[in-house]
């Protein structure tokens, strides 16, 4: 019993103790024709975002392959009604991307501070996403995807603390089930 205290109390400690920085927020997402007014699209993608609260700062890295065409554009809507699912206004444009059905893109943005708020309140909140459009038939969007959190490593540690304390008491349990049965 002093066994499992001792390490839950390590482990609070840890968790606790962690010093408060600027926080970087990162969120990543698939990209995929679900959702598009004309999900027909075969092309696929990722994206990386990356939010810095104290340059703030937004910073896009977008990869894909199998555009309709080569004139793709770009941005991340915010915010759906309902997390995961909808359609929202741009608030954060990447303008014109570059020219490849298949292709990478990389640019760092500083919006205005309400702007910055509002965007990162938004995918926080499960309510916004990327979009990649072509011209013609991908016009009101080719592929997109809600973007989600990375945990951060606190999570990490705070989820290693208690798979050690549950396997301390399994194997206390262990212990004590050998003892009575001897």
């Amino acid at each position: 019993m002093k066994f499992l205290l001792s390490t839950a109390a390590l482990a609070a400690t840890m968790v606790l103790a962690t010093p408060a920085q600027a926080a970087t927020f990162v969120f990543v997402t698939n990209l995929t024709n679900v959702g598009e007014a004309v999900p027909t699209s075969t092309a696929t993608g990722n994206a990386t975002v990356t939010f810095n609260d104290v340059a703030g700062t937004v910073a896009v890295q977008l990869n894909w392959a199998g555009l309709a065409n080569s004139s793709p554009f770009g941005h991340i809507h915010c915010c759906t009604v309902t997390p995961g699912i909808g359609n929202a206004s741009v608030l954060l444009d990447f303008g014109t991307l570059t020219a490849t059905a298949t292709g990478s893109f990389s640019n760092l943005y500083t919006p205005a501070a309400a702007t910055f708020t509002n965007l990162l309140a938004g995918v926080q909140a499960g309510r916004a996403y990327v979009n990649i459009h072509t011209p013609g038939t991908y016009q009101g969007g080719e592929i997109r995807g809600f973007l989600a959190p990375i945990p951060e490593p606190e999570t990490y540690a705070l989820l290693l603390a208690g798979l050690a304390v549950v396997g301390g008491v399994t194997r206390r349990q262990r212990r004590q089930a050998t003892k009575s049965a001897a």
